[in-house]
C-alpha cells in the first residue's frame, strides 16, 4: 500500500491537554436543562454515538491510516449525478476519484459521518472514466463537481498525481473539443501547501490556471473558532491559506469569488463572529456565499459534542437544543442527517443575510433549505434574488452559471432539459 504524509496537521484529540471522552446518557441530557423532554430513542442514539467515539479514541482511529489502497473502477459507467436531496440540479456530475475516508479527516464529514477510519482507496484508472464521460456530455451544459465526497486535493490524490491528472484530463478535453459545453466546479479546503504540490513538474495551480474561463474554484470555509476548527478539520488548509488560494485563483483568471459556508455551528453564530467572518471573505474578493447549517446523524452529533464540551462546556446545551426536540426528528436532509430546528435556522440566517448585505456579499441557497424554511419565513424563498446572488450569476451550491455564457444556464437548478444521461 502506498503511503502519504499530511501536509497540514492542526489537531489531535489524543494530544488535547485534559481531554476525556464524554459519556452521554439520560443524566447528562437532564443536566443540560433543555426546554423540552428528550425521547428515550434520541438519548439511546446519542449514548451509542458517545460509545462509538470512545472506541475510536481508545483505538487511535479518529483519523485515517497514512496509507491508501489502489483499485480500478468501471470506465464505462457514467459519473453519479450530484443529488443529495432529490431536488438538486440535474446537470451536475460528481468527480470522485477515491472511496472511503478523506485525509482531511473532517470530524463532521457528510460522507463518513465522522467515522474516518475507513481505508482510502484510489481509482487508478479514474481519468479514463472521466475522459469518456466528458466526451459523452460535451454537448450539454454540465458542471463536473470536483469533488463532493472527498477533498479534490487530499494528500493521496496529490502524492499519486491523480489530482493533477484529473486537471490534465480536463485540459486535454478542451484542447480536443474547444466547443465543449461542460464546465468544472472545484470546491476545496486546500491551502497553499496542497495547491503548490508538484507532479511531473506541474503544480495544481499551474494546471488550474490553464482552465481559466471554464472552471470555478470555490472555497469551503465554515464559521467556528480556530481552536474548534483545528480539531474538527485537522488536516485542512488554514483559513488564511484557503483565502490566499482563492486570491491566487482570481489572479489566474479562474472564477473564485464564492465560498461554501459550511458547517454553520449554531453556538458560534454570534454577531461578532459572523461580521468578522464576512469581513475576511469580502477582503479576499469573495462576493457570494452559500450557507449550510450542520446536518448530522445523532451519533455524529455525539462526536462533535465531545469537542464542544472540552472547549466550551457552557455551550453544550446550546449546541444540542436545536436538534433534539421530538418534532425535529423528521427534519432530515439526507441519509438520516438531522438539520437544526427550522425557527433557529431562520433566526441565524437572518443574521447572516443582514451582515452579508453590509459587506456587499450575496447569498445563494439550497433548494431544500428554501423549501424547508420558507414556511417559517417567506423571505427565505426569495433570498437569492433579493441578496443579489442571482444577479451575480450564482445558484444553489454557488455554481457560477455564467460559465455557460450564451447557453441555457438557467437550467442549473433543475429541469429535464439539463438531465444527464445515465
Amino acid at each position: 500500500m502506498p503511503d502519504y504524509i499530511n501536509l497540514e496537521t492542526h489537531g489531535d484529540a489524543r494530544a488535547l491537554a485534559g481531554f476525556r471522552p464524554l459519556e452521554i446518557d439520560a443524566a447528562l441530557v437532564a443536566r443540560l436543562g433543555l426546554p423540552y423532554p428528550v425521547g428515550d430513542g434520541v438519548i439511546a442514539a446519542l449514548a451509542a454515538g458517545a460509545r462509538r467515539y470512545r472506541d475510536l479514541f481508545d483505538n487511535d482511529s479518529l483519523q485515517p491510516s497514512l496509507t491508501y489502497l489502489e483499485a480500478e473502477t468501471d470506465p464505462d459507467q457514467e459519473l453519479e449525478i450530484h443529488n443529495y436531496t432529490n431536488i438538486c440540479p440535474t446537470n451536475v456530475l460528481e468527480v470522485t476519484p477515491s472511496a472511503g475516508s478523506c485525509s482531511i479527516a473532517c470530524q463532521y464529514c457528510l460522507v463518513t459521518d465522522g467515522n474516518q477510519c475507513q481505508q482510502i482507496t484510489l481509482y487508478t484508472n479514474y481519468t479514463e472514466k472521466l475522459r469518456r464521460s466528458l466526451e459523452r456530455n460535451r454537448g450539454r451544459d454540465v458542471f463536473y463537481y470536483f469533488s463532493p465526497k472527498t477533498d479534490a486535493f487530499s494528500e493521496p490524490h496529490l502524492v499519486s498525481g491523480l489530482a493533477h491528472d484529473i486537471l490534465r484530463t480536463f485540459i486535454a478535453h478542451f484542447e480536443h473539443f474547444p466547443d465543449s459545453r461542460v464546465r468544472i466546479f472545484i470546491c476545496s479546503k486546500a491551502g497553499l501547501k496542497q495547491v503548490e504540490t508538484a507532479h511531473r513538474g506541474e503544480t495544481i495551480l499551474d494546471l488550474a490556471g490553464r482552465l481559466a474561463g471554464r472552471a470555478q474554484w470555490n472555497g469551503s470555509i465554515g464559521i467556528m473558532p480556530a481552536y474548534l476548527r483545528d480539531i474538527l478539520e485537522p488536516h485542512a488548509g488554514t483559513i488564511a491559506d484557503r483565502l490566499a488560494v482563492m486570491r491566487r485563483c482570481q489572479e489566474l483568471g479562474l472564477v473564485s469569488r464564492s465560498v461554501l459556508c459550511q458547517p454553520l455551528l449554531l453556538p458560534y453564530l454570534t454577531e461578532e463572529n459572523v461580521d468578522s467572518y464576512l469581513g475576511d471573505l469580502a477582503a479576499a474578493g469573495v462576493v457570494n456565499i452559500k450557507p449550510e447549517f450542520l446536518t448530522a446523524d445523532l451519533a455524529n452529533l455525539a462526536l462533535i459534542a465531545q469537542y464542544i464540551n472540552h472547549f466550551d462546556p457552557d455551550r453544550l446545551a446550546e449546541f444540542f437544543r436545536p436538534y433534539l426536540m421530538e418534532e425535529n426528528q423528521t427534519h432530515l436532509k439526507q441519509r438520516l442527517r438531522l438539520a437544526p430546528d427550522r425557527a433557529v435556522c431562520v433566526e441565524k440566517l437572518a443574521l447572516i443575510r443582514d451582515t452579508a448585505r453590509r459587506h456587499g456579499v450575496s447569498i445563494s441557497i439550497c433548494n431544500w433549505v428554501k423549501r424547508e424554511l420558507s414556511g417559517v419565513a417567506g423571505w427565505v424563498g426569495s433570498l437569492a434574488q433579493d441578496s443579489g446572488s442571482v444577479a451575480n450569476g450564482y445558484a444553489c451550491l454557488g455554481y457560477y452559471t455564467r460559465l455557460f455564457a450564451g447557453r441555457s444556464a438557467g437550467g442549473c437548478c433543475g429541469g429535464d432539459q439539463d438531465r444527464v444521461p445515465a
